[in-house]
């Protein structure tokens, strides 16, 4: 069996090395547009801030060893001119020759892209996304002095953090009333806001960039900024081009796939930031483009491609980020979404001492829940504090997974050390205020 995989990335990688081991005979091949494969993009922003300096860091492995080791022919540098779906072909310049790969199963793991700013004649625009461009970014922003950020999602956010602390003049722009307004409602967000801006950071809410011209950028208030350099970080978008008008995109613009990653044709799949999911919550198609996510849906489209029946259940969408010290997290559906999908809801919100109170360090975390009015069930939930926070998150996303209610979640027994938490911990406040007693 002939498998093509396009795309080298965390989804790609997956789908090739579970496709290796579930079919050990099959012919696998895998194109890569970049030079890098298996690659983490999370952690682009930290090189450019200089916690590390070795950009092979962002490579989990390397073409060798899917090569000696999982028997996977890996082509890097290599684009994709024409794929026909139907017809079972590729043809892509490989090692800067033409050529036409038939294949059996087809895997698509294209991913995202990052999407663009249309501003002509002001400074530079750079994207910070793909790890193969990280050195080139790092060396672009360690020129300038003073950096305008558009965007204040995730990305828009830790760069603000490390281009300060490498003693750069940031501006954030960002067009919500508070930071990381599609993730965090408006209590913790404000909170990151205020935390941001306490840097030094000159934060812009409310804002969008409207016109440049040579170092200054004009803001849809009227006010303007000057900056040396503009990083673009106003999200990303599926990467469908290859596939557009050969397989059903969804809603979000990403490939439409079944809970087995089929898109259309039994010997077509597809994963990671390319493909819209189903939301564990709603049920209604949603678009998570998160590294674990990607991982996940690399294993199902790998061993099904390879012959197998693995089931993909679906997202919650646990987005984390850091400021300072102070981490900051959601999973499952916020207050705007809860009320998009015709959900009556309630919320509690808990902010005590991270650790016991006679143990020193720490500092506030704050629990927030979501749970159905109805029914109790935990619908979602957001976390802020200095430690803890991802397993909090966790909690939680195995609680609204399970289809906990509230009642429920309050009577799981999560660990305790005065260290890093206290006997009553936040969760379970928060849960003890949504009881029905």
């Amino acid at each position: 069996m002939r498998i093509l995989v396009i795309g080298g990335g965390a989804a790609g990688m997956s789908a090739a090395s579970w496709a290796r081991r579930k079919l050990p005979s099959a012919e696998i091949t895998v194109l890569e547009r970049t030079n890098i494969i298996s690659h983490a993009p999370c952690g682009v922003p930290y090189y450019v801030g200089g916690l590390f300096s070795d950009p092979g860091l962002l490579q989990a492995y390397d073409v060798s060893f899917f090569k000696e080791k999982r028997n996977i022919d890996v082509y890097t540098g290599s684009e994709v001119l024409e794929l026909d779906v139907k017809s079972r072909y590729a043809d892509a310049v490989v090692g800067g020759v033409r050529r036409r790969l038939e294949f059996d199963g087809l895997v698509i793991a294209t991913g995202a892209r990052p999407k663009r700013l249309n501003l002509v004649g002001g400074p530079p625009v750079i994207y910070v996304h793909h790890p193969a461009e990280a050195e080139s970014v790092k060396k672009q922003l360690e020129a300038v002095n003073e950096v305008a950020i558009v965007g204040g999602g995730v990305l828009g956010v830790e760069m603000a953090e490390q281009l300060s602390e490498l003693g750069k003049r940031v501006h954030l722009v960002h067009r919500g009333p508070h930071l990381m307004s599609r993730d965090l409602d408006r209590d913790l967000g404000e909170r990151l806001t205020r935390l941001v801006a306490s840097s030094g950071v000159d934060v812009r809410l409310g804002e969008t960039v409207v016109e440049a011209s040579g170092r200054e950028l004009r803001l849809s208030s009227g006010a303007s900024l000057r900056a040396d350099a503009v990083v673009a970080a106003v999200g990303v978008e599926p990467n469908v081009d290859i596939v557009r008008g050969q397989l059903r995109l969804g809603p979000h613009g990403a490939i439409e796939v079944d809970d087995r990653l089929s898109a259309g044709y039994d010997y077509v799949f597809a994963a990671g930031d390319v493909i819209e999911h189903r939301n564990l919550v709603t049920g209604g198609p949603d678009w998570k483009p998160l590294a674990p996510i990607a991982n996940k849906t690399g294993l199902i489209a790998g061993v099904n491609v390879a012959g197998g029946d693995k089931r993909f259940p679906g997202v919650l969408g646990d987005i984390v980020t850091k400021f300072n010290g102070v981490v900051f997290g959601r999973v499952g559906l916020n207050e705007a979404e809860a009320a998009r999908a015709g959900i009556r809801y309630v919320t509690s919100s808990i902010t005590t001492k991270s650790r016991a109170r006679y143990y020193p360090g720490g500092g506030e975390v704050t629990v927030k829940l979501l749970a159905d009015e109805a029914t109790g069930r935990i619908i979602g939930g957001q976390v802020a504090g200095p430690e803890e926070v991802v397993g909090r998150l966790g909690v939680i996303a195995a609680a609204i997974q399970s289809k906990m209610t509230a009642e429920d979640l309050f009577f799981v027994e999560i660990g305790y050390h005065p260290s890093s938490g206290r006997a009553w911990d936040p969760i379970v406040l928060a849960a003890r205020q949504l009881m029905r007693i």
